[in-house]
């Protein structure tokens, strides 16, 4: 087969490029053909070398990871010996109630797994024979607690902000020492891709104000949890400017810190269609989240209004592992429009970031309302895009599920809790759509 191109073949130049778009435009304004997203960052025709600001290489590779919820020691150690045969080794796990025999628990975990503990109950004593089972033990368990995710979605402490903090301090400073920040919250509510790094690198920052003082601490390993959307090229890059921003904040501090990414696809963008929407919707934060670098890749259930069963969970497990199988990190290293994009997000996140920290960090601005101003406002821009798409749409109740269907309630629930501070609450985009086809 003759080459196309040869040693021979000249080369084009970015200025030729850029001539030859305008000449085939017609007299059509070349800055029309620039898309300046969401985030205010423009997406260009093509990119270059002249574009990538800097090389940042990124070569993790995926792993899946199960998220359990225990409420039943004995029904949650039978899933995780399902899911070791289907040769899955990490586990998220979130404990529900503090009376349970946590000591059993921990003890008949298998070794063979590797355990990140969420513990939504902060009790002193709780997390203190946590972490003495865990120093004492010889399963691979890590405490995940994060009381500032619980204060933003609830609007108050679990006891209060002194207490929360000194439990989750001591949670760190055990033997395995972890910081666990959940920034899933913050997409789901509405946050734009630059907010929820700043916000997450912010939230982190709280904690190492705590430890910093803690000389015993020499390593320490920072796992952010992020939910991932499926705007493919900014999902990617999000996490990968994530990654950036986090390592170059947290290397000026004197402890040796890994950064580990832990991500599951967003609810913001799933709905109750009966297609395969949200099936593709999923598969594409699986890509993004894969090839932006994430270490670990919780699956999720499309079927947003059924409960998961084992069945429909080792299917989600499947479909899953078929992309993990076929993509690396690596394989974006030196492609111009990701790292020209990354840069951007990275950029502008750490800008962010600094004027969070300035104004007193996270803390102050969520007691101020800052923070909840500030995505709320976001979250609207967002909306009013998404349904102005889909305004020429002729919708019919028989493309969604009706509530005869439902095993899981799909909208918000309105709480009348009393709170310190006004709580995020995540909710969908296609919320409001579905209810007013659901009143038709």
């Amino acid at each position: 087969m003759m080459e196309m191109y040869s040693e021979e073949t000249p080369k084009t130049t970015i200025k030729q490029w850029k001539q030859q778009i305008q000449f085939e435009l017609q007299g059509t304004d070349y800055n029309n053909l620039l898309y300046k997203s969401h985030e205010g960052i423009s997406v260009l025709p093509f990119y270059s070398s002249e574009n990538r600001k800097i090389t940042y290489e990124v070569n993790t590779e995926a792993k899946g990871m199960i998220s359990l919820y225990c409420s039943n020691v004995q029904h949650t150690l039978q899933r995780i010996d399902f899911w070791l045969s289907q040769n899955i080794q990490h586990f998220f796990i979130t404990l529900h109630y503090s009376e349970i025999n946590w000591e059993e628990f921990l003890s008949q975990l298998p070794e063979n797994g590797v355990y990140f503990i969420d513990t939504h109950y902060l009790n002193p004593s709780l997390v203190q024979k946590l972490s003495s089972l865990i120093k004492n033990g010889s399963q691979r368990i890590s405490i995940c607690n994060d009381c500032i995710n619980e204060f933003l979605k609830k609007g108050k402490w679990v006891n209060n902000q002194i207490s929360d903090l000194e439990i989750v301090k001591n949670s760190i400073s055990s033997q395995n020492p972890v910081i666990f920040v959940d920034t899933t919250l913050y997409q789901n509510a509405g946050a734009g891709i630059i907010q929820q790094i700043a916000y997450g690198v912010s939230q982190a920052m709280e904690y190492f104000k705590i430890i910093d003082k803690c000389n015993i601490i020499n390593e320490l390993k920072l796992y952010f949890k992020v939910a991932v959307g499926n705007n493919f090229m900014f999902e990617t890059s999000k996490i990968r400017a994530f990654r950036q921003v986090a390592e170059s904040v947290f290397e000026t501090f004197g402890h040796d810190i890994k950064v580990f990414f832990i991500t599951e696809p967003s609810s913001r963008g799933l709905s109750i269609l009966k297609s395969k929407y949200n099936e593709d919707y999923i598969s594409l934060a699986y890509e993004s989240a894969i090839l932006g670098g994430a270490d670990f890749v919780i699956p999720k259930n499309p079927t947003i209004y059924k409960k998961n069963t084992i069945e429909i969970d080792l299917n989600n497990l499947k479909q899953m592992q078929k992309i993990i199988q076929n993509r690396k990190a690596s394989f974006l290293n030196g492609i111009y429009s990701f790292e020209a994009i990354s840069y951007e997000i990275a950029k502008k996140s750490l800008v962010l970031f600094q004027s969070i920290e300035k104004s007193g960090g996270l803390l102050e601005q969520v007691k101020n309302h800052t923070l909840q101003r500030k995505i709320k406002e976001k979250a609207q821009e967002e909306q009013i895009l998404f349904e102005e798409k889909l305004q020429n749409i002729n919708f019919k109740n028989q493309f969604f599920a009706s509530k005869e269907e439902w095993e899981l309630y799909p909208f918000v629930k309105q709480k009348t809790e009393k709170t310190l501070v006004e709580p995020l609450i995540a909710k969908r985009l296609w919320e409001n759509i579905e209810k007013r086809q659901l009143k038709k």
